[in-house]
């Protein structure tokens, strides 16, 4: 299995906690996409992250941003 992936989204505030729109939180997601890495199985732990990465943009993102897992090609079809 081989798949990208990212979460990003619109923090509202910035270390210091005043309020902002330009502190973005960004991760990639992927999983494989590194040659070294192609082939391996998906592990529990690789499985456990990309949940805590969708709880993590659920309850932060207020909406902004985005939380995808995918073929990157698969909307340029």
């Amino acid at each position: 299995m081989k798949f990208c992936g990212e979460i990003t989204y619109d923090r509202g505030y910035d270390d210091d906690g005043n309020k902002t729109t330009d502190y973005w939180v960004h991760s990639d997601t992927c999983f494989n996409c590194n040659p070294a890495t192609e082939g391996k199985p998906l592990t529990d732990g690789h499985r456990q992250f990309l949940h805590d990465c969708l709880d993590e943009w659920l309850n932060k993102s207020n909406g902004t941003g985005a939380f995808w897992i995918g073929n990157s090609d698969y909307f340029n079809d």
